[in-house]
């Protein structure tokens, strides 16, 4: 089995596309910068396909990466997990597609790590222009190692457990608010009280750190185990 990880840049790894929304549905979905965040789409809304701006064209597949040409420290990238039927994104969107070299999941796990991150913001801040501002010619000629698939899908799947957990304990923190604040104060005091401290999340993997990978609340977490993004993305 080869166990052999590659030297890469991201431009050998995948594509940038371009694909012009040209159909006649008679209602789609408008991805705007705003519309992702953190690995997420945030707008599923239909609306009539007339009057549309300018900027919404391009067309995008499942598993594909959304990735803002905009203020990369904002984090508005997305990974699309979903078949998105009418969707069209804007043209500040970089529309991100992964060769057969390297795994959809893989690729966008490098790209949102704060280490890519922070260089992109450099190289936006170093270019002319009235906002700090990227291109797929800056991103492409970024270093990756590229492990064997079947490494790549260890990496994914260690990492997609860690995003869930993080994703059930938001959503825990979230629906604890309104449930203290609904307390009648006239009442006696239960046995359970709520906590203003965040829920952290457990890990069983003992070679994951909370400390440096993927969105900032795990970052808050205090385990002290080697950082994942240096042993699986910087590594060996």
């Amino acid at each position: 089995m080869n166990t052999t990880w590659r030297q890469c840049t991201i431009g050998d790894v995948c594509d940038t596309i371009s694909n012009t929304y040209n159909s006649n549905a008679q209602q789609v979905v408008l991805i705007n910068t705003s519309d992702v965040l953190e690995g997420k789409v945030l707008n599923h809304i239909y609306i009539p396909n007339e009057n549309l701006k300018g900027q919404f064209k391009k067309t995008f597949e499942e598993g594909d990466i959304l990735y803002s040409e905009i203020r990369p420290q904002n984090k508005r990238y997305a990974y699309i997990d979903f078949a998105p039927i009418n969707y069209i994104a804007s043209t500040k969107l970089m529309v991100i597609r992964n060769k057969n070299i390297v795994k959809s999941k893989y690729l966008y796990y490098f790209l949102q790590s704060d280490k890519i991150i922070s260089e992109l913001q450099m190289l936006a801040e170093t270019r002319s222009g009235t906002f700090p501002q990227i291109t797929f010619n800056e991103l492409s000629k970024l270093s990756i190692k590229i492990p064997p698939l079947p490494e790549q899908d260890r990496i994914i799947s260690i990492l997609d457990s860690i995003c869930k957990k993080i994703d059930i304990n938001q959503q825990i923190n979230d629906n604890l608010a309104p449930v203290h604040e609904s307390k009648d104060t006239n009442k006696p005091e239960k046995s359970i009280t709520f906590s203003s401290q965040p829920i952290r999340p457990s890990f069983s993997n003992k070679n994951i750190s909370g400390r440096d990978i993927l969105y900032p609340a795990l970052r808050s977490t205090t385990i002290p185990y080697p950082d994942p993004y240096k042993r699986f993305f910087l590594a060996p």
